[in-house]
Formats: structure tokens, C-alpha cells, sequence
């Protein structure tokens, strides 16, 4: 069922580019991304947020090994995920089998999940439901921020549970490869 969904509705991964389109993703070569493309993960545990600094963003949402989250700017505070199917292919839930914790610089009160519809518990922060990246691959890798993508922005995740637009999508800094473009 999953190859016919994912011939039915394929996700096209394409290299950085300034002038990322709604069907495409920035940030790998489709070869590249195919094993990431096989499944949505399955939840963790307990999730946990953590906070980065990056001085590009400021502080922003980690989950507890570092690896960003983010929003999605067409959806709402509180009202749901929208993100299912082959969307949850590209930008996997951060999902959870126990209540959320929050780490250092987490306000505790704004941590919460949702039910989706194949029944996984998602994190949501402030009522932002939070997705990880496919294109990220290790922590502190930010490839998704500001990614025109669905209809809408991708944007990580302030402490006060607003998304942050600034900055450019990067890879970790301390990654040897650099920035996307470099």
C-alpha cells in the first residue's frame, strides 16, 4: 500500500534553491532521499523538547538529540495537523506514546499532543503541531526553515511557541559539508 501511495503521490526532493516551488522540496537529490522516503517513523517513547541556539535563528525547538523542529504556516494554533500521506513523508510528525516533556528553556504549559488520524499522538508546542524535517540529518541541521512547501512555509520554532522567518536554511554548523549552496 505504501508504493502505491508513494507512486500515486510522489515527493519530489529537489538541491537548494532560492526559488523552491510548492511541489518541490529543497534540500536533497530524489536518490538521495529514497531511503528516507520508505515510512513515517514511529513514535517515540516519551518525547522530550530541548532548546538550540543558532545565531542565524536565535533560540529554537529540538527534540531531545538536537534535531529541529518546525511548523507548518498553513496550519493553526490548536486546530489540528493537515499534514498526512505523503506530506508526512517529507516533514514526519514528532510523534509520542507517553505525555511530553519539556527540557531546559520548555515551557512546560505550552507542551501538549493531538491524535491523528491513524491514531499517533503528536507533539504540539503553543498548539503548533511539530514535524521534523526528511532533509535533515543530524542535529542542528535547520534545511527546513522557510521551505515553501503544501501551500505554505515550513518554520522552526521559537520557545514562546512563535514561528521564526529569520535566517536562511542551513546545514548544522558544525556539519563538514556547510551551508546548502556553498
Amino acid at each position: 500500500m505504501l508504493a502505491t501511495l508513494l507512486l500515486a503521490a510522489p515527493v519530489t526532493l529537489q538541491a537548494a534553491s532560492q526559488t523552491a516551488t510548492d511541489d518541490a522540496v529543497a534540500g536533497q537529490e530524489a536518490d538521495e532521499a529514497t531511503k528516507d522516503l520508505d515510512s513515517v517513523p514511529e513514535p517515540v517513547e516519551q518525547a522530550r523538547l530541548e532548546t538550540r541556539q543558532q545565531d542565524d535563528y536565535g533560540p529554537y525547538l529540538t527534540d531531545r538529540e538536537g534535531m529541529s523542529l518546525y511548523l507548518f504556516a498553513m496550519e493553526e494554533p490548536g486546530g489540528g495537523s493537515h499534514c498526512a500521506q505523503s506530506c508526512a513523508i517529507a516533514w514526519p510528525p514528532y510523534a509520542t506514546r507517553q505525555a511530553p516533556q519539556a527540557g531546559e528553556g520548555v515551557d512546560a504549559d505550552k507542551l501538549a499532543t493531538l491524535e491523528r488520524e491513524d491514531g499517533t499522538r503528536q507533539v504540539t508546542y503553543a498548539g503548533w503541531p511539530l514535524y521534523y524535517f526528511s532533509g535533515d540529518k543530524e542535529a542542528g541541521d535547520a534545511l527546513g526553515q522557510g521551505v515553501h512547501h503544501l501551500g505554505a512555509a515550513w518554520y522552526l520554532v521559537s520557545p514562546d511557541g512563535e514561528r521564526i522567518e529569520r535566517g536562511q536554511r542551513q546545514s548544522s554548523p558544525d556539519s563538514p559539508e556547510g551551508s546548502p549552496g556553498d
